[in-house]
C-alpha cells in the first residue's frame, strides 16, 4: 500500500507522458508525428538536464530559454517551430486529461512565425526533360516515373502514392485520403496516369499496392522512411543528369505543379483543395465543395503538355486496367 501510494504521489514527468501520447499516434497510424514528440522531448530534456522532469514544472520562462537553446544550435526558425507546437501539444493533451493543476499556462505569449523558405518548384521545361529522360537503371526510372505521376495527380506526395491500391480507383477517378492531413481527394486520372499505373501494378498477385514502393505489405514507418531515403538520393542522381539548378527531392513536383496551376490562373482555392490542404479555412467558409469536372479542367490546365509526352512515349490507347 505504501508503494502504490508513494506512486501516485510522483509528480508525472514529461518523458512518461511522451510515452504514452508517442504510442497512441503510432497506433492511430501517425507514425511521424509520434517520431517528432520523441525528438522534441529529448532535445527539451537535454536543455533542462533532468530526464525526469516534472511535465507540471514548464514554465514561460522555460519554453523562452528553450527557444533561445535551440537557436544558439543552429537551428533553423520552421524547425523550432515545429518542436515548440509539438512541446505544446503534449502539455495541451496532458492539461485536457486533467493530470495537470492550475498553473499560469507556459505557452501563452508564444507566437509561431513561419518562415518563408527557398522555392523548390521547377518550370515545366525541365519537367518536360523529365517526361522524355530514358533511364537504363529500373530503380532510377521507378523514381522518375512516380515524380511524373505525382505532378500529373495535381502534386500528389510520395507517402500518398506509396500506399495507393487497386481499391483507391473508381471507374476514371483515383479516390484516396491524404495521410497528413485525413482529408478525401478525388482526381480525374488522365491517360499518362493510366499509362504510369498500368506499367507498375501488380500482376501476380502477390503485391497489394498499385506501385512497387514499400518492400513488404504492412511496413513500419521506419520502412517506409528508408523507401523515402533511397527515393530521394536516386532523384539526386536524376537531378545532376538534369542539371536541374536546385536539390531534386520528392516534394519539387507538389511545389511544380502548385506554382504552375498559379501561373495558369488556378483560383488558389482550387490549388488548395487539390494539394488536400486544411489551411484555407477562410475561403472553404464561403466556397463548396468544388465539383470534380472543374478540378480535372485545372489539372488538363497545368499537366496537359506532360501528358501528351507520356501518350507519344508508350504509344498506347487503352484507358483502364
Amino acid at each position: 500500500m505504501k508503494r502504490e501510494h508513494k506512486r501516485r504521489e510522483t509528480p508525472l514527468s514529461l518523458w512518461e507522458y511522451t510515452q504514452q501520447r508517442v504510442r497512441l499516434k503510432q497506433q492511430l497510424g501517425k507514425a511521424g508525428t509520434a517520431e517528432l514528440y520523441q525528438v522534441t522531448v529529448c532535445h527539451f530534456l537535454k536543455f533542462v538536464g533532468n530526464p525526469h522532469f516534472p511535465i507540471r514544472e514548464l514554465s514561460r520562462t522555460l519554453v523562452t530559454d528553450f527557444v533561445t537553446y535551440l537557436q544558439n544550435k543552429g537551428l533553423a526558425t520552421n524547425s523550432i517551430n515545429t518542436y515548440l507546437s509539438n512541446l505544446r501539444a503534449i502539455y495541451n493533451a496532458a492539461y485536457q486529461e486533467e493530470l495537470l493543476h492550475y498553473a499560469p499556462y507556459p505557452f501563452k505569449q508564444l507566437k509561431l512565425r513561419r518562415e518563408v523558405t527557398a522555392k523548390r518548384a521547377v518550370p515545366v521545361a525541365d519537367i518536360q526533360k523529365m517526361a522524355t529522360l530514358k533511364l537504363r537503371n529500373s530503380k532510377e526510372e521507378l523514381s522518375l516515373d512516380l515524380c511524373l505521376f505525382s505532378f500529373l495527380a495535381c502534386g500528389m506526395p510520395f507517402v500518398d502514392m506509396a500506399y495507393l491500391t487497386t481499391r483507391n480507383i473508381h471507374n476514371n477517378e483515383l479516390v484516396y485520403h491524404r495521410h497528413k492531413t485525413g482529408t478525401q481527394i478525388r482526381l480525374e486520372i488522365t491517360t499518362g496516369m493510366w499509362q504510369l499505373i498500368r506499367k507498375y501494378a501488380p500482376t501476380d498477385g502477390k503485391r497489394t499496392y498499385l506501385f512497387p514502393i514499400l518492400p513488404v505489405e504492412k511496413p513500419t514507418y521506419r520502412q517506409y522512411k528508408a523507401c523515402l531515403a533511397s527515393h530521394n538520393r536516386r532523384l539526386k542522381e536524376i537531378g545532376s543528369k538534369l542539371q536541374l539548378s536546385q536539390k531534386f527531392t520528392s516534394y519539387v513536383l507538389r511545389h511544380s505543379w502548385a506554382s504552375t496551376a498559379l501561373q495558369c490562373n488556378v483560383p488558389v482555392a482550387v490549388i488548395s483543395q487539390a494539394l488536400g490542404h486544411t489551411s484555407e479555412k477562410t475561403t472553404r467558409c464561403y466556397l463548396s465543395e468544388l465539383d470534380i469536372s472543374e478540378l480535372a479542367q485545372a489539372n488538363r490546365k497545368v499537366s496537359g503538355v506532360i501528358n501528351c509526352l507520356l501518350v507519344k512515349k508508350w504509344k498506347s490507347n487503352k484507358p483502364y486496367l
